[in-house]
Order: structure tokens, then C-alpha cells, then sequence
């Protein structure tokens, strides 16, 4: 994958979290926390669509993409067993004597229980289109199908203010999910010439088998993972309610403008990783990825300690709070970034069922740090609580590649991921009340590129180099 692909897969998701950044103020702004607090449980439902209703399949399509001729027949394949779960779920709650809007915002509401459906199996499909073009290496089309719903999302957030409609949460709701289909249009327009092909394939039922055999683990790994993403907002709802799950959750969401660090990569990573397992993987090179990412990792984390002070000047006086835990927050998606590459042994050698055993102890270690925590410190137990969590999740995925595959250096990587973590311990719990503290972020940078040097130094002249060559 040359330079100019890589830089076309990142257009989108840098272009999706810049109008992230523009949209989530005017959010926090013109509805009230609770209905942010609500959007939240929007979210976390939409991802466990993803991850039960997948059944992982996204994942095996991914992996056997390159080994199979039949790439319609390969997407058919990875779509039908999720769909038909998919269409039987839903009839099964619809069909239930009470309300799942209700259940899930508080809200008893037709309307909303039918966007919330249409949200579902538009996210279901997305989730395997968008896979379609990623591996097809098609890097504009994935960019302009990550950019077009925000700035939707952007024009109908501009309109409801210019056209003065109620900011309550049925409008919020029908806004993300008009914009939930406005994306699977365009993915649907941009991959027909895959799934339209696909429909009139034939069922490889042996192919099918191996297929399920790599995804099933998988899917209680994701399941789990997906809890331990979540987890936190449903504690947050139960023990402090829908105001300071708001302020957590707008946190999170600020935070995660990081993970387009882990879109871009993962993006870019699992199809070059296959492909260098199929043609003969060279150590060496996915070495050097991993010490280049703790680079990246500890460079985002210190940029986070240093400026979140900024955050609080956009946002209404309610969400102050963001100021620290937004520290906390940016953790779970770098610790994932970092666990992409360390782990990679797990899906080199197929082992997934290592992946999934990460997924659930981290779930069990959030809920118990969740319920401990909570109660006495609020959101910045629930921050702190996923961070461990995290910890946990990158740990395990480590140190299973390195016993399925090779051992390689990694007591660098600990030591210097702890004192970033005990770091953060101190500025959420201390509010962020520690004077000069951000001599501590500098020091924490400094200190990992001294350990690894030698990679900084490398990929400092391979980028002069390149670029040279480019003038």
C-alpha cells in the first residue's frame, strides 16, 4: 500500500473527526445533558448491533478475502447467518408487551422505537459495505463515505436551529438515524457492483463452516468488548442518572476523535498484515510497527494532559468536568490502537478465541471497578474504571501474540504505559487542581523517545528521505 492510498484512507477519518469537533459543542449547547446522556444509549445500542448481529463475520470476510477467488460469493456468505438472526430478534421484541423506548431512554414512543429499528439494520449493513471498499483498497470512496453523513448530520443540526424545531431527543434521534441511512446509501451505491453480483451466488456451505469456525469466537470476545466499551454509561445511568452521564459521555466522545488514529490504521493494517502472513511475514517489519505506534501512543496521550484545559472554554459551564476526564478517556482507544499491533499473533495463528478471553476478563475487571468506584467518585470513577480496563485488554493481547507466535520486547512498553496511567490517576482525581503539571506530560514524552530512540531516529530520516524524493 503506497503513500498516496494511505493518505486517501485518511481523508475520511480525519475529515469525520474534525466535524465531529464542530458538531458535539452545538449538541452540548442546544439540547439538554439528559438527551445527550440519551444519544449515548443510541450509541451503545447501535454497537452492540454491530457486534451481536455481525457474528463477527466483517472479521472473517477480512480474513479469508485474500485467500478466496469469489469475493461476492465470500461477502454473500459473511452477510447471511447475521441477517436472518437479525430479522428474528427484531420480530421477537416487537412483538413483546412493553416498550424498548421506554426501557432504553425513558421515552414511551412509537416513533422513536421505529427510527431506533431503521438505525439498527442500516448499521448492520454499513458494517459490512464499509469492509467491501476497505478491502478493495478503494481509499477516496472509503474517505467519502466516512466524511458525507457528518456533514448531513452538520446541515440538519444547522437547520432544527435555523427553523427553531424542538431540541428535544426525537429530533436528535431522527437526525442521527436520517443520517445512519444517508450512509448506507452511499456505501450501497458505491459497492453495488459487489452486492448486487452477490445475490445470485451460490452457498459454499463448507466455505461457510470454516468462516463460522473463525468468527463464532469472536463473537463473545466482541460481545464483551463491547460491554467493556459501554459498560461504564449503564452504571453511570443506574447509580448518577442521565445528567452526569451526559457530561461522561460528551468526554468519551471527545476522546474519541483519537480513534480515528485507529481507523485509519486498522484500516490500513489487517489487509497489509494478511497479506504479508500470506507472502511470508518479516518480524522485523511488524517490530518496527510496534515501537513506532507506542511513539504515537505516548505523543497523543502527553498533546491530551497538555491541552485539555482548552476544552471547557467551547462547551456550556455543566461540563466542566470534561477538563479531566478527557485525560481518562483518551486512553481506551490509544490502549486499543497499540493492542492492534501488539497483538497480531492472535490473528496470524487464527487463535481468536485468545482475543475473545481479553475481551471478557477486561468486562469483568470494568463491572467490578465500575461498581466500586462509581459510587464514591462518579464519572471520574467510570474514566478511571475503563482505563484499567483497557490496561487489562492490551496486556493479555500482548502477551497472548507473544506466546502464540514470538516472544519480543515489551517491559518498555509496561513501564512506560503505567506511569502514563498513574499519571491520569492524579489529574482526574485531583480535578486537575495540580499546578505546572504538565512538566510531568513532557517528561513522560521525553522518557519514551529516549527508549526508543533508536525507531525515532529511523523514522525521522525514512520521512526526510521520502519527502526529499517527493520535491
Amino acid at each position: 500500500m503506497n503513500a498516496k492510498t494511505i493518505l486517501q484512507f485518511s481523508m475520511g477519518p480525519v475529515g469525520a473527526a474534525i466535524l465531529s469537533l464542530i458538531t458535539l459543542p452545538f449538541v452540548a449547547w442546544f439540547f439538554s445533558v439528559e438527551d445527550v446522556g440519551r444519544l449515548t444509549m443510541l450509541q451503545v445500542i447501535l454497537g452492540l448491533a454491530v457486534s451481536l448481529f455481525s457474528l463477527a463475520m466483517h472479521q472473517a470476510y477480512v480474513r479469508e478475502y485474500h485467500e478466496e477467488e469469489d469475493k461476492s460469493a465470500l461477502l454473500k456468505l459473511s452477510i447471511i447467518p447475521g441477517f436472518v438472526l437479525l430479522i428474528f430478534i427484531s420480530l421477537f421484541i416487537l412483538v413483546l408487551p412493553f416498550s424498548i423506548s421506554s426501557i432504553l431512554f425513558g421515552i414511551d414512543s412509537n416513533l422513536i422505537t421505529f427510527l431506533l429499528f431503521t438505525g439498527l439494520f442500516a448499521t448492520f449493513f454499513i458494517n459490512f459495505l464499509a469492509h467491501v471498499i476497505r478491502m478493495q483498497e478503494r481509499g477516496l470512496a472509503f474517505s467519502a463515505t466516512q466524511i458525507a453523513p457528518k456533514i448531513f448530520l452538520l446541515i440538519l443540526i444547522s437547520l432544527i436551529m435555523s427553523l427553531n424545531w424542538a431540541a428535544e431527543f426525537k429530533t436528535l434521534m431522527l437526525m442521527n438515524t436520517l443520517s445512519v441511512v444517508f450512509s448506507l446509501f452511499i456505501f450501497s451505491w458505491l459497492t453495488r457492483d459487489s452486492w448486487l453480483i452477490s445475490i445470485t451466488k451460490s452457498v459454499d456451505f463448507v466455505l461457510l463452516k470454516q468462516m463460522l469456525l473463525f468468527s463464532l469466537p469472536l463473537v463473545a470476545g466482541g460481545l464483551a468488548y463491547w460491554g467493556l466499551t459501554t459498560m461504564d454509561r449503564f452504571f453511570l445511568r443506574s447509580l448518577s442518572g442521565f445528567n452526569e452521564l451526559g457530561v461522561y459521555a460528551l468526554a468519551v466522545a471527545l476522546a474519541g476523535v483519537v480513534s480515528v488514529l485507529t481507523s485509519i490504521f486498522s484500516s490500513l493494517w489487517h489487509p497489509v498484515l494478511y497479506k504479508w502472513t500470506k507472502e511470508g511475514i518479516d518480524e522485523n517489519k511488524v517490530q518496527r510497527v510496534i515501537e513506532n505506534m507506542i511513539l504515537v501512543v505516548a505523543s497523543f496521550w502527553s498533546l491530551a494532559g497538555l491541552l485539555s484545559f482548552i476544552v471547557p472554554f467551547f462547551l456550556p459551564p455543566q461540563y466542566l468536568a470534561i477538563e479531566y476526564l478527557i485525560v481518562a478517556c483518551v486512553s481506551m482507544p490509544l490502549f486499543y490502537l497499540l493492542s492492534e499491533t501488539t497483538g497480531v499473533g492472535i490473528g496470524i495463528t487464527r487463535r481468536t478465541s485468545f482475543a475473545m478471553f481479553a475481551s471478557i476478563v477486561a468486562f469483568l475487571i470494568n463491572a467490578i471497578l465500575n461498581y466500586l468506584l462509581i459510587p464514591v467518585y462518579g464519572s471520574s470513577g467510570a474514566a478511571l474504571a475503563s482505563m484499567a480496563s483497557f490496561f487489562m485488554f492490551f496486556v493479555i493481547k500482548t502477551e497472548a501474540s507473544a506466546f502464540l507466535w514470538r516472544p519480543f520486547p515489551r517491559f518498555k512498553i509496561y513501564f512506560i504505559l503505567v506511569f502514563y496511567m498513574f499519571a491520569t490517576c492524579v489529574v482526574v482525581l485531583a480535578k486537575a487542581h495540580i499546578s505546572n503539571f504538565y512538566i510531568v506530560w513532557l517528561i513522560l514524552l521525553l522518557l519514551t523517545c529516549g527508549f526508543f530512540a533508536k525507531r525515532l531516529i529511523e523514522s525521522v530520516n525514512f520521512f526526510k528521505i521520502y519527502f526529499g524524493k517527493e520535491n
